[in-house]
């Protein structure tokens, strides 16, 4: 029994082979086929079909019908699956399924869909108009209609090769070069060809052949429709035809006439039709290139000229040049612009000397073309309305409404010739710069409102490379400038820095003049460079997650950079919406009417609705209502399906920030004062958590208060009764010791001295000395320098020159220190001797006092100035450091205060080449110093009256000039900190 139905299965498999592909047994692919079915039939495990998978599938094809328009094929197949599912008890039957196993059979044996249509499903129809599906019972008296399956799954497919026999080769031509002309003349019909092919019987066997022919039919009817829709046949005979006017006014051949006037009929002008100009001048605003009216010159292939011997029936060949010939002006401009874009994309390059463009270029390029698009929208708008031919359209009504389009094109022609250069001969960084910078100029200069939104437009887009590089860099810690068009660069990591400058791994490139005049660029260079030194710090530190963290937990939008810019910035410029104005005015004209009370009461309405509105937290209503409430109410509630439209609406790039600039105010926009305060704004509002971090960190692992602290008390003398220990040891060892200089030995005593009160930092310190041989220590005094071994990061504040402006207020410190000390230290007994009542020489004792009177002079002005540096400079500026750290929000602001203040101190120290006149004088008195000390330690019996007289003399001369040069400093040089100083020094002037 089992060999009986493996036979007739065999049987049957071999049936269908032939019915479904045509193959006769013994061919190669009847064989194939054949050991593909069985080996499926004795190894398919019969698994029940799936009958929601084929509901869904048959849904399907019947929603393709419909979405192809074929609606009465979806309905009619809808009714042949219910009625072939209602035609038999089929859960009756002994095989389960039975009905959705010969569904999924007929939808897996069909191929095509696209070309079924209402006599297709008719096949199946009997004849008596009902269908035959009840496979069990049938009447023998009616007659049935047999249906051919293997013709019937073939069907909708188009037959390309046939089976072609013949006894003699003598119907085939021998001439195959038969003119083609001559061969389509005894074509015959389509229809004819077609229903030739459809009767021959056709064997498929290979689908890319088909695929190969349906291409080549496709391409032979996309031609004959060209050449039967497409007006261009005039352009093979216009030089040598003329258009046929058929017009009872001699105006209408004019052109004729004007020819035989002029030339007596031996100048030949070709003419066409108006419309047909018409046609071809819109053409050539979509596409500039030579064509039947117009000429690109071979000299030049950006300029254009009107060709001669052509014009309209109507118009001279002159006037007709003189209309056309400035629209080759247009045609420039646009090939110009369309060959920027060209060079920004070439289609072969080589990489060794091939320049990539800056990708700011690009974006700017992409707006270029934004406007453009819409412009050409426009014409194509004309030119449809020429086409359907409505309306007496003329070729001066068209200049007329193409005159809105070809101002438009001039105007962004010449923002863009002002704007860019030639990238491939310049650096990608010096033509991105000039463009944003250019741009800016443009719109802020822009008399009119349509250049002006049309260069704010073209700058926003323009701008987004930079804002991307930024957001990467300060979101993510990666710096990713691959064209070096940034304004910022970062230093290559091979690039060898000593430890004090290892911070500053960015640089600010050298920007032209126009550049450093763009508060846009100002802001970027300055504050972008600041917070990318706090983000390279939390890269260095790997504490960039703990920047995530605090920006997860914060509610600072995670948005990009350039997409929360754009959205502010249309936000700010949607308050200067002319609507608000409106109402005003109709508020004065309302309440000149008979009912003035009915304006409150509906603004009050209005206010109540839209409050309403906002605190229903409902996007739906606020969708609804879009286009009736203000654009900030929408900004932050309308989101509808889990999208912020007014985010999608700017970010999306079908916006078109031009019309919307265009819609929003009739006049000139504020466009730099917006702009530069909302990236400021957000600028701040995003990146403040990362300097805030950095100084954070500064503070409590890196002991960033400590550390400046320690540097007053050391450089500036802050502790006196520590450094009172050192330097009074310093002076005794310069002045005694042959052996001072020795570096070791000094920094050795400082580290004991200080290590008593600083135990952890002591051994930082150093002292360096030059090579210097004496006993002077106003000499020596200049060649000491104290350094302090800080690593990163605290060299970010404590940088190289911070340190070189330490030591200098340290040594001028110093030298008043000695000057004060050597004078503390002049005994009356060292110059009167042991007996003083014993001087009884009046002479002598005259001398004695005039010296220790010149003592009591230099101590004054020298404690004077000690006291304003001791107390005015250093205690006071030292308490606005402490006030201003405290307030300092993050690194930058640390490092900015900081600077100032030292700054301040060294000018206040009067280190600045603006006091060098006073510091000198004030070193003079110093060395006089060490004139008084040594006729003191002689004795009174040993002094010189000429050599008293004359540093008397230079005292009184150094001690006015102080006077005075004080006195000028606080009345014409704004140094009113001088003032206490210059007020101890006019106090009492010494008289000789």
């Amino acid at each position: 029994m089992a060999t009986k139905i493996l036979i007739d299965i065999h049987n049957d498999i071999r049936l269908l082979i032939t019915a479904i592909t045509g193959f006769e047994a013994g061919e190669e692919g009847f064989r194939i086929c054949e050991a593909f079915a069985l080996s499926n039939v004795k190894h398919h495990r019969y698994l029940s079909v799936n009958s929601q998978a084929t509901k869904r599938s048959i849904d399907d094809v019947v929603s393709k019908f419909s979405i192809h328009g074929k609606y009465e094929v979806a309905n009619k197949f809808r009714e042949l699956v219910d009625t072939f599912l209602s035609s038999f008890d089929f859960d009756h039957h002994p095989q389960y399924d039975l009905q959705w196993a010969l569904l999924s059979l007929l939808l897996d044996l069909s191929c095509e869909t696209n070309k079924s249509e209402l006599h297709c499903l008719e096949t199946v129809r009997s004849s008596r108009g009902e269908y035959s599906f009840n496979v069990t019972v049938a009447n023998e008296n009616e007659p049935t209609e047999e249906i051919d399956w293997g013709q019937y799954l073939r069907e909708g497919q188009e037959d390309f090769f046939c089976d072609y026999q013949s006894e003699s080769d003598s119907e085939w031509s021998n001439n195959d070069d038969l003119e083609p002309s001559g061969m389509a003349e005894q074509s015959p019909p389509d229809n004819l060809v077609r229903d030739l092919v459809s009767v021959i019987p056709v064997k498929r066997t290979e689908s890319t052949l088909d695929k190969l022919s349906e291409s080549l039919a496709d391409g032979v009817e996309s031609r004959n429709w060209l050449k039967n829709n497409v007006q261009n046949k005039w352009w093979t005979w216009i030089e040598y035809n003329k258009y046929p006017v058929d017009s009872k006014f001699p105006d209408a051949r004019f052109c004729e006439l004007w020819n035989e006037i002029t030339s007596r009929g031996l100048q030949q002008t070709g003419t066409l039709s108006e419309y047909q100009a018409c046609r071809e001048v819109l053409w050539m605003l979509h596409c500039p290139v030579q064509m039947v009216l117009f000429l690109q010159n071979n000299s030049d292939s950006e300029l254009f000229s009107t060709k001669q011997d052509i014009s309209i029936p109507s118009l001279s060949q002159d006037a007709f040049t003189s209309i056309l010939d400035p629209l080759c002006n247009y045609f420039v401009m646009l090939r110009e612009l369309e060959q920027f874009g060209e060079n920004l994309y070439p289609k072969h390059t080589s990489p060794e000397v091939y320049q990539f463009p800056p990708l700011t270029y690009q974006a700017y390029h992409r707006a270029v073309m934004q406007h453009l698009n819409k412009m050409r929208e426009g014409m194509i708008r004309i030119e449809k309305k020429f086409v359907k031919q409505d309306d007496c359209d003329t070729l001066l009504s068209m200049m007329n409404d193409l005159r809105p389009y070809l101002d438009g094109i001039k105007m962004l022609y010449e923002v863009h010739q002002s704007v860019t250069s030639e990238w491939e001969y310049h650096l990608n960084w010096k033509c991105a710069s000039k463009l944003l910078s250019g741009l800016f100029f443009e719109m802020q200069n822009s008399s009119s409102r349509e250049k002006a939104n049309m260069c704010t437009s073209l700058y926003l887009q323009s701008l987004s490379v930079y804002l991307n590089i930024i957001d990467t860099w300060l979101s993510e810690g990666r710096f990713e400038d691959w064209r070096e068009e940034f304004v910022i660069a970062k230093i290559p990591e091979d690039v060898t820095l000593e430890d004090e400058e290892q911070h500053d791994t960015f640089v600010v490139r050298p920007l032209d003049q126009i550049c450093l005049n763009d508060p846009i660029m100002e802001l970027l260079v300055h504050k972008v460079r600041d917070m990318g030194r706090s983000i390279e710090l939390l890269v260095r530190l790997d504490r960039i997650p703990d920047m995530w963290r605090m920006v997860n937990d914060s509610s600072v939008s995670r948005i990009s950079l350039n997409q929360e810019f754009l959205t502010e910035v249309i936000s700010e410029f949607g308050k200067y919406n002319p609507t608000d104005l409106t109402d005003t005015v109709d508020v004065s004209a309302i309440q000149m009417t008979e009912v003035p009370a009915l304006e409150p009461i509906s603004s009050l309405i209005r206010q109540n609705a839209l409050q309403q509105m906002s605190n229903s937290n409902d996007p739906f209503l606020l969708k609804a209502f879009e286009n009736y409430v203000p654009f900030d109410l929408l900004r932050n509630n309308d989101a509808v399906d889990g999208k912020i439209s007014s985010e999608n609406s700017i970010t999306n790039c079908d916006f078109n920030i031009f019309e919307w600039l265009e819609n929003t105010s009739q006049s000139i926009l504020p466009s730099r004062r917006v702009l530069k305060s909302v990236l400021s704004k957000i600028l701040n509002t995003r990146y403040k958590g990362a300097s805030k971090l950095v100084k954070d960190i500064m503070v409590a692992e890196y002991n960033l208060e400590k550390h400046l602290k320690l540097m007053r008390c050391i450089y500036m003398m802050e502790t006196g009764h520590v450094m009172n220990r050192f330097y009074q040891q310093l002076f005794t060892e310069i002045e005694t010791n042959a052996t001072w200089n020795n570096p070791n030995a000094l920094t050795n005593l400082l580290e004991e001295i200080l290590s008593q009160e600083w135990p952890e930092t002591s051994s930082r310190w150093s002292i360096v000395v030059s090579e210097v041989r004496t006993h002077q220590v106003l000499v020596a005094a200049n060649k000491i320098m104290l350094h302090y071994a800080i690593s990163w990061p605290m060299c970010m504040v404590l940088t190289k020159e911070a340190l070189v402006k330490y030591n200098d207020i340290f040594r001028f410190q110093l030298k008043l220190k000695w000057a004060l000390w050597t004078l503390d230290h002049l005994r009356f007994s060292d110059l009167e001797g042991s007996k003083s009542a014993g001087m009884n020489d009046r002479v002598q004792h005259f001398q004695a006092r005039r010296l220790e009177s010149l003592r009591f002079w230099l101590i004054h002005a020298i404690g004077s100035i000690h006291a304003y540096l001791s107390g005015q400079v250093l205690q006071s500026l030292g308490s606005m450091l402490e006030k201003a750290l405290s307030e300092a929000d993050n690194l930058d602001t640390i490092i900015r205060v900081h600077t100032e203040y030292l700054m301040k101190v060294h000018e206040h120290c009067l280190q600045t080449s603006e006091f060098e006149d006073l510091t000198a004088t004030i070193n003079s008195l110093l060395e006089m110093c060490i004139y008084v000390r040594d006729r003191w330690k002689r004795g009174a019996e040993n002094i010189i009256p000429a050599e008293l007289d004359m540093m008397e003399s230079s005292y009184i001369k150094y001690h006015t000039y102080l006077a005075l040069a004080l006195h000028n400093a606080v009345q014409h040089k704004d140094a009113d900190y001088l003032t206490g100083l210059s007020s101890a020094f006019n106090y009492s002037i010494p008289c000789a």
